[in-house]
């Protein structure tokens, strides 16, 4: 090795950068998922503007100090769960010019890391870490439903029927917890990235804005495929079958929605100012109005109302 490469401002940012990231770590428990989030953003930051060589040590080392000091369950989760994610954000640095196509990158390897640490987690240790508590959760609905038939009428019968069959679908949702954490983080972690690097040598690409968002008509095909599964596949194990439709429903959905989102802000953006936009996308993402946004993106995937307006126009 050069010199060069052992160099004490390298060194300095490497312990700076990884405990940092460890840091954010380790405050999961009194802050909350939101502090975990972040946590890659610093190792990836150090493969950036050191090299990938020490971002890699800087992520072994910090994996190994909270080995030491929380145990291999607390590591493990670590650098399989967020570690990661770093060389998804720093891998496609010069080969992919896109941000879409650099974050799809990133996307897929917290997917592939996450799986593995549910593997590892189930085979080493007995436990699933993104089990869902059905007890506890159980107890919340039964609280909800009891008040609800406090007020009675109708709508004490139809959230009883919404929460006994949201707890039945949950077991099967694990796929879709793992897809949808994957695409959070990674899309948190990457715009973070892409600011703190907006000036220097090395940037990341960006994504397009949030009024240009598509999602390829291609998802249509999955939405056919689900909704034809259950009359392809044999009933001997329909609770796989049934994991597998839900999720690629879900999965849908969630695009759809999406695209809905990006149609409507790019509706409003010609008239409302950026305050009310977020209002009023923050109102729109209520679970109570998914269906009708989700109806739209649907139909701006089949018609592409945002390019036929351009053309009109």
């Amino acid at each position: 090795m050069s010199k060069q490469f052992f160099s004490r401002p390298s060194l300095v940012r490497c312990v700076i950068l990884s405990s940092i990231s460890m840091l954010l770590f380790c405050l999961m428990y009194p802050l909350g998922v939101s502090a975990l989030m972040f946590s890659p953003a610093p190792m990836a930051l150090l493969g950036v503007r050191e090299n990938k060589t020490w971002m890699t040590l800087g992520l072994l080392s910090a994996t190994f100090t909270l080995w030491i000091v929380f145990g291999s369950s607390f590591a493990l989760f670590f650098i399989l769960g967020c570690g990661f994610l770093c060389f998804g954000l720093t891998l496609p640095l010069g080969k992919l010019e896109k941000g879409s196509e650099s974050l799809l990158f990133c996307v897929t390897v917290s997917i592939i890391s996450k799986m593995l640490f549910v593997v590892l987690s189930v085979a080493l240790m007995g436990n699933n870490p993104f089990e869902i508590d059905l007890a506890a959760l159980q107890n919340i609905f039964n609280n909800m439903y009891a008040e609800a038939l406090s007020k009675g009428g109708q709508e004490a019968a139809s959230l009883h029927e919404s929460l006994t069959r949201a707890v039945t679908l949950l077991p099967y949702m694990l796929p879709l917890v793992i897809i949808v954490n994957s695409m959070l983080d990674s899309f948190i972690n990457y715009k973070l990235c892409e600011a703190l690097q907006r000036r220097r040598e090395v940037t990341f690409p960006p994504l397009p804005p949030f009024d240009a968002w598509r999602f390829p008509k291609s998802i249509l095909y999955v939405l056919v495929f689900a909704f034809l599964l259950p009359f392809l596949v044999d009933g001997s194990d329909w609770r796989l079958w049934i994991m597998l439709e839900y999720n690629l429903y879900s999965l849908v959905k969630i695009f759809f929605v999406l695209q809905g989102l990006a149609l409507v802000w790019w509706w409003f953006s010609k008239f409302l100012p950026l305050p009310l936009r977020i209002v009023l996308i923050g109102f729109l993402s209520m679970p109570i109005l998914n269906t009708w946004i989700a109806a739209i993106g649907f139909g701006d995937i089949c018609f592409d109302f945002r390019t036929k307006k351009i053309k009109r126009a």
